[in-house]
């Protein structure tokens, strides 16, 4: 019995001093697990990158070279529009500043116009030619790196507003399930691919940071802003605010943005025939008449010689 007591008596300080421990270190593994956030705040690829190693180090010099010509050309020619945060953000470039932008632009069109006139100036020589030629060239390299931001935070945006809705879906299940929202947002965050699935991800990692839920959503509006994006962000905001079951909303929600993707769909549909009718008249029947009018005609025109 006296070693049955001593025993029990053993088990309850090792229990309390284990007790007594994780209390202590607690804080201090809540701090570490905060500071990991914050270090991996952003996006990972999955793979980690030695910044050490050769490559790492000629694109970090690269960025910060691009930043510096970046700075200098917005400061000796401030007329230049530079892109916006917001045009960057919706082609998923974060960690890309318009200074480092606009120093690639400026790079690309040095680049471009240099090789152009070394080719130009070794073929043909030096004529007013090769010089409007260079500029050219320098004018394409310049848009150059705009265009394609732009063009690929176009295709991102339909991307999202193209899987918006089976988002709802799963947050709809996850939701009427008896989950809460932000509950429901993270257990679909891990499931989904693309480019939607890297703004959810985002933003379970903002509002892991402390940043509420209301808050997190917009900022992810401002990186999104497209039409679905708004409505999305816009009812849930709405329906946390006002304390309304949220289900019923976000089903009416994901049944009007497909059916204004059908909508879009039409339309594009309807506007396919006007935007042949240039091809067509220009480049087909000019194309198609020379086929079937040259053998009559050279047989009249052969008729007359004779």
């Amino acid at each position: 019995m006296t070693f049955l007591l001593v025993l029990i008596g053993a088990l309850m300080i090792a229990a309390s001093g284990r007790i007594f421990a994780h209390a202590v270190a607690l804080p201090r593994l809540k701090l570490r697990r905060h500071l990991d956030d914050i270090l991996d705040y952003g996006f990972s690829s999955g793979s980690t990158k030695d910044e050490s190693a050769p490559k790492g180090r000629l694109k970090e010099a690269v960025r910060v070279f691009a930043e510096r010509v970046g700075r200098f050309v917005l400061a000796k020619l401030p007329a230049l529009r530079p892109l916006r945060r917001g045009e960057l953000a919706a082609s998923g470039f974060y960690d890309i500043g318009p200074e480092m932008v606009h120093g690639y632009r400026a790079l690309v069109a040095a680049g471009l116009a240099l090789a152009v006139g070394l080719f130009g100036f070794l073929i043909v020589g030096p004529s007013l030619i090769t010089v409007l030629v260079v500029a050219g060239a320098a004018a394409l390299g310049w848009q150059m790196p705009a265009v394609v931001i732009r063009g690929r935070g176009t295709r991102r945006l339909d991307q999202i507003d193209k899987d918006l809705p089976e988002l709802i879906d799963l947050l709809i299940a996850t939701v009427e399930a008896g989950m809460s929202f932000g509950g429901s947002l993270k257990l679909v965050a891990d499931r989904l691919p693309g480019a939607l699935g890297d703004e959810i991800r985002l933003t379970i990692r903002q509002q892991n940071l402390g940043i509420s839920t209301t808050e997190a959503l917009e900022d992810m509006l401002e990186r999104c802003d497209s039409l679905s994006m708004r409505s999305f962000v816009r009812t849930v905001v709405r329906g946390e605010s006002l304390g309304l079951s949220i289900s019923p909303i976000l089903r009416e929600l994901t049944v009007d943005m497909r059916r204004r993707r059908r909508q879009a769909i039409q339309e594009r549909m309807h506007k396919a025939p006007v935007k042949v009718l240039f091809p067509l008249m220009f480049l087909i029947m000019p194309a198609l008449m020379i086929v079937l009018f040259y053998p009559v005609a050279y047989s009249v025109m052969k008729g007359f010689s004779h």
